[in-house]
């Protein structure tokens, strides 16, 4: 069941993405994506695997199910996140649209400890929201300096 609702998460989240109208242009929501993916898989490796302080299911379905969430849910929510942004009047809108976005990923969480998919040790759900917040902050950070970079390479040609 936790494959089944993990799957559904990462549907809807593909869809809306699909769907949304993107203020991002697509080599930045490409940017967004694959920052947001590099940055996720080495955070997993080295909590799960090196540190020791969570443990993933060995469960073909459920391991999956991780695999999903880590590679398209994760990243396509902090996509979907800063292409709100920019439509985004004030700063509080951004921060509540954070709010909901990191909300939305540890439903994710929930579920996938629910149903064993992975199971924290020296870890939890606080630890979880602060990394989540703290990926949005940097991913954000890495796109302002992509743009400068951006702006600045189209200005020197």
């Amino acid at each position: 069941m936790g494959f089944v609702l993990i799957v559904f998460l990462a549907w809807l989240v593909l869809m809306l993405f699909t769907s949304m109208n993107k203020k991002l242009t697509f080599i930045e929501n490409t940017f967004v994506y694959l920052v947001a993916l590099v940055i996720n898989i080495n955070f997993t490796w080295i909590v799960y695997e090196e540190l020791n302080m969570a443990k993933i299911s060995q469960q073909i379905l459920d391991n999956s199910a991780f695999l999903i969430h880590r590679s398209i849910t994760l990243p396509l929510t902090v996509a979907i996140t800063l292409n709100l942004f920019r439509t985004a009047p004030s700063f509080g809108s951004k921060v509540f649209k954070t709010i909901l976005s990191v909300l939305f990923l540890v439903l994710a969480v929930v579920i996938a400890r629910y149903f064993d998919i992975v199971d924290y040790r020296k870890w939890n759900i606080g630890y979880e929201i602060i990394y989540l917040f703290l990926l949005h902050l940097v991913v954000q950070s890495l796109l302002k300096y992509f743009g400068q970079l951006k702006t600045r390479g189209v200005n020197e040609a």
